[in-house]
């Protein structure tokens, strides 16, 4: 196993966290030090030749010639998993655990809480990205005012390691489908899913815009990039059941106004009647939408 690592300067830290986003999933981990007020960046590939390639791409995407700075090491394979493993802890929102698999043994969950069991390494989607948070702590809270009957069709577009999807059937929604253009990322979340002894998810290969609109859907999550996001917005909007909920995600605070601002012309180009809300989380933001009932 061949470790890459290097400090990143400040001015880079937001180009480099979106660019990971969009690449994902991928062997980078960004570390931050409060006691040296650092940040690190941080690698982990099979081969030297795989590392010096994406160090290349790394290299190429932010117009910095990374290899003058960063450096390179040989590392056993448990030191890897060790490492690995220290980044991803168990977490929670009210009642609703996320659990490492590796911590299956060692973390209590209280009687009546929820949990859901993942494996971080697999693909995006672990709970520790902010894009990720925002919509697992808007869905937990939509869901406390949700009754059984209006849970009934869930979709997660953009599923990654299939976290929302999961969370979404452990919180009692009857219907859910999991989106992805990546085959690698619909083979994790299939894998987290029997992990977590869950099958009532259905997976579909499939970009965003050859989604069949006669279906409709209670409740639409979208954690992907922002141009992909108002690319699809008629797409998007027109999976929507009457009152139901559309969550916005993977977009920069920098991006939001102008997503949120499109979405709702869109809305209002269809003739639907919508509610909508805004929240941030340091560098990344989500956009809520209803579509109210007549």
């Amino acid at each position: 196993m061949i470790k890459i690592f290097g400090d990143l300067k400040d001015n880079l830290l937001d180009l480099i966290e979106e660019i990971l986003y969009e690449i994902s999933p991928h062997n980078w981990i960004i570390n931050y030090s409060h006691v040296n007020k650092t940040t690190l960046l941080e690698g982990y590939f099979k081969t030297e030749r795989e590392a010096d390639r994406e160090l290349k791409k790394l290299s190429e995407l932010t117009n910095t010639k990374f290899s003058d700075t960063f450096s390179k090491i040989i590392i056993h394979d448990e030191d890897w998993k060790n490492s690995y493993k220290k980044h991803f802890k168990p977490w929670k929102i009210d009642k609703f655990h996320w659990i490492p698999i590796w911590c299956k043994e060692t973390y209590s969950v209280p009687k009546d809480d929820l949990k859901i069991f993942l494996d971080p390494g697999m693909a995006f989607g672990t709970g520790s990205h902010e894009t990720t948070k925002l919509c697992l702590e808007m869905l937990v809270s939509i869901n406390n005012h949700l009754s059984c009957d209006e849970k009934q069709t869930f979709i997660d577009v953009g599923t990654g390691s299939g976290i929302l999807a999961l969370t979404a059937s452990e919180l009692g929604f009857k219907k859910i489908w999991s989106v992805d253009n990546d085959e690698i990322a619909l083979k994790v979340s299939k894998v987290n899913a029997d992990m977590n002894s869950i099958d009532n998810i259905k997976y579909i290969s499939s970009d965003i815009q050859n989604l069949d609109d006669t279906q409709k859907y209670g409740f639409i999550v979208a954690n992907i990039q922002a141009d992909i996001l108002k690319k699809n917005a008629h797409q998007l909007i027109k999976l929507m059941d009457t009152g139901g909920y559309l969550l916005l995600s993977g977009i920069l605070v920098s991006e939001n106004d102008t997503i949120h601002t499109h979405y709702e012309e869109v809305f209002k180009s269809l003739n639907k009647q919508f509610l909508s809300k805004k929240r941030t989380m340091n560098e990344w933001s989500l956009s809520e939408f209803q579509l109210v009932r007549n």
